[in-house]
């Protein structure tokens, strides 16, 4: 049992650690995942990956996603589009937009005669009036 001599009270909603555990930075992280030999993945495995997890059956993809060995965001991936519609749409067009470029969207505004203001949206600036 704690002595409640040797404590320091805090005032109500104060806290001892105010700043928290700090966290760790990206490059210990990376560092520490690098000397378990974990190797990063390039963004042409990423591609490839993807490929291949499309051109897989049903069943090997159910046997990646229960494999421990299998890397984990691949088996959350996998298994994210086994069980959902969406995710699986959602996939599919990021994947086409990477291999082909995303669809342009063109907007073709008309004023039917009414007077607009226009704003540059790279400087939020007004142009000026002619």
């Amino acid at each position: 049992m704690a002595n409640s001599d040797n404590l320091i009270p805090f005032k109500k909603g104060e806290s001892g650690n105010p700043n928290g555990r700090p966290r760790k930075s990206f490059a210990v992280i990376n560092n520490q995942l690098r000397e378990k030999g974990i190797e990063a993945l390039s963004k042409t495995d990423l591609v490839e990956a993807y490929s291949l997890i499309f051109n897989s059956t049903e069943k090997d993809l159910k046997i990646l996603a229960k494999d421990e060995e299998t890397p984990y965001a691949l088996r959350l991936i996998i298994g994210e589009l086994n069980g959902n519609a969406n995710a699986r749409a959602r996939a599919i067009a990021d994947y086409r937009d990477y291999m082909f470029g995303k669809a342009k969207d063109n907007v073709d505004h008309t004023t039917n005669g009414k007077d607009i203001n226009i704003i540059n949206l790279g400087t939020g600036i007004k142009p000026k009036e002619e």
